[in-house]
């Protein structure tokens, strides 16, 4: 009978994934207890993290709105507990933190407040909405919100007057400096007018930290309360709008600096390739091609034309187009250009060893209109290829006008790349 009770022996295979899976079942409340602790951990971390930039792009400006809803999903329902709090610890006259009065009244400002912001939340998903405009609504709606705490918690008397700070800093981080300064003065003007309103017997007073309503009726009090707030509000605004402007200066200058670096990586990288083409190409064809290659792609042009002096004439020998440029737009070009200044922009470059950066080639003067008609008239950009101060010829560049004209840090590249291109083309033509 004991043998038969005997649980059947299992397969090594078997046997060895039970243990696992015995194994896994027991690591599995460390696995919870570990997950639990890094949500705990990051959640906040999460919440508050700002993931978005100053710039004034619709995109940033979508991050913003996003991180200020979410903001508000904390900060309302944490006003809300604390009132709770407060009235459980007997600091309020109500008897308990489930009063009825202390329910209503605060349980109703609150999902006020939820339901505005996911009002916002579901606003914000429309194309065609006014972005900065929608901002500002929304901090003028928590002055309103927090207008409503103030009162229901006493007036002049409540605590919570350090609310109006939120908006007030909001502006001047979600929007600009000005905004906040806007928010503070909105602050103030509603904080003034709840307590003008209460002190005149308006609209009544809310007896809420019982402690605090000797004061109420003190004219003394009142007014130091008010000079107070209006001067925090006015310092808070004063403060980010200070702090604002100096994280958007180094901000900028952060970004520059970051662009120029960029530029002189970009511009060592072309240097490099072009003073490799005569390593591994074989003929001045070949290297032609490879310049102008290299200048189209890195410096992201529609069309660059390389111009070689040929006896007392400037030959058209290169026309490079950047992929984007439909086939159908790359035409075939037989351009011969006497070295006269008076021939237009591309001799002058070439006569006088100038460059030439024209934004606007309509009104520019000295353009060669018959060669304009055949080779366009879009913003471009010339530049001398010279060896030992020899003019061996003229790198052109250009863009269609959707793609706008040629920046000055673009310019200067390409004079800098325009000097080793003569280099190099010289070097290949001995």
């Amino acid at each position: 009978m004991a043998e038969s009770e005997k649980k059947p022996d299992l397969p090594p295979a078997e046997e060895e994934e039970a243990a696992g899976l015995l194994q896994s079942a027991a690591q599995l409340p460390n696995v919870l207890l570990v997950g639990t602790r890094d949500l705990a951990l990051n959640l906040p971390k999460k919440l508050f993290e700002i993931d978005f930039d100053l710039s004034d792009s619709r995109e940033e400006l979508k991050k913003k709105v996003a991180w200020i809803i979410r903001i508000r999903f904390i900060v309302n329902p944490a006003v809300v507990l604390l009132m709770f709090f407060s009235n459980w610890q007997g600091l309020t006259r109500g008897a308990s933190a489930m009063s009825r009065e202390t329910l209503i009244s605060t349980a109703l400002v609150g999902a006020i407040s939820i339901a505005l912001n996911l009002a916002y939340f579901l606003t914000m998903r429309r194309q065609r909405v006014n972005l900065r405009k929608f901002v500002f609504l929304q901090l003028m709606l928590d002055v309103f919100i927090f207008t409503a705490y103030v009162w229901r918690t006493g007036g002049v008397t409540s605590p919570f007057g350090f609310l109006y700070f939120l908006p007030i800093i909001g502006g001047s981080i979600l929007l600009s400096p000005a905004a906040g300064m806007a928010m503070a003065g909105f602050a103030s003007l509603s904080y003034l007018l709840i307590v003008t309103l209460v002190s005149a017997g308006v609209i009544p007073h809310v007896s809420y930290f019982v402690a605090l309503d000797q004061f109420a009726e003190r004219g003394s009090y009142v007014v130091l309360m008010l000079v107070v707030n209006l001067f925090a509000f006015l310092v808070v605004s004063g403060a980010s709008g200070f702090l604002m402007r100096m994280v958007s200066s180094k901000a900028r200058q952060l970004a520059l600096a970051q662009k120029r670096q960029e530029r002189r990586a970009k511009l060592f990288e072309m240097l490099y390739q072009v003073s490799e083409v005569l390593q591994h190409q074989q003929s001045l064809d070949q290297v032609l091609d490879r310049i102008c290659d290299v200048l189209v792609t890195d410096m992201d042009v529609d069309r660059a034309l390389m111009y070689l002096v040929v006896g007392n004439h400037l030959k058209l020998r290169r026309v490079a187009y950047h992929p984007r440029v439909p086939k159908a737009d790359q035409t075939t070009l037989r351009v011969e250009i006497p070295l006269d200044a008076a021939e237009g922009l591309t001799a002058r470059a070439a006569v006088e060893n100038r460059v030439f950066n024209v934004t606007d080639p309509v009104s520019q003067e000295g353009i060669n209109t018959e060669l304009a008609q055949q080779i366009g008239l879009n913003p471009f950009a010339l530049a001398p290829m010279t060896f030992r101060d020899r003019v061996v010829g003229v790198l052109g560049i250009d863009r269609s006008g959707a793609l706008s004209a040629i920046s000055d840090d673009e310019f200067q590249l390409l004079q800098i790349f325009a000097r080793q291109a003569g280099q190099t083309i010289a070097g290949a033509d001995n």
